[in-house]
């Protein structure tokens, strides 16, 4: 039987390779993978003074950020059920540890921990949407030495 770690290793290998898809079958155990590409196009922009004091100062607000990724594929909620009050929302104060949402992937809960201290500023994705391993669910401004 493929174990939580097995599977996590074999989504970090499929997630560096060229591969686009995956399907595998163990007795009653099935899983199917696909890769979505998603192309950046990047606008050229003409930078003039007042542009580049702008982009410094956003810059630097932008070095305290800090983005919470999750740890692997599944389903996140930032309840510990339905009901009950979130682990965080914009405005919270986290500290580094502390739980700020659970994956299920495969019938399993794993919490998800604030690898900083600081202030929530923004959730990237809907409680109980699907997420891919190392995608940013919410970004903290950093305080203090992290």
């Amino acid at each position: 039987m493929l174990t939580e770690i097995d599977l996590e290793k074999l989504l970090t290998k499929l997630d560096k390779s060229s591969f686009t898809s995956f399907e595998m079958t163990e007795g009653d155990f099935s899983i199917k993978v696909k890769k979505e590409t998603t192309q950046i196009v990047q606008p050229v922009a003409t930078v003039n003074a007042v542009a580049t004091d702008v982009e410094a100062t956003s810059e630097i607000a932008d070095a305290n950020l800090e983005e919470i990724k999750a740890p692997f594929v599944g389903v996140v909620y930032f309840a510990p059920s339905e009901g009950e009050d979130p682990y965080i929302k914009v405005g919270s104060h986290i500290s580094k540890g502390d739980t700020v949402g659970l994956i299920e992937a495969m019938k399993m809960f794993n919490e998800v921990h604030s690898p900083v201290d600081g202030e929530v500023v923004e959730l990237l994705v809907e409680n109980g949407s699907m997420v891919e391993y190392d995608q940013p669910i919410a970004r903290v401004r950093k305080v203090g030495d992290n």
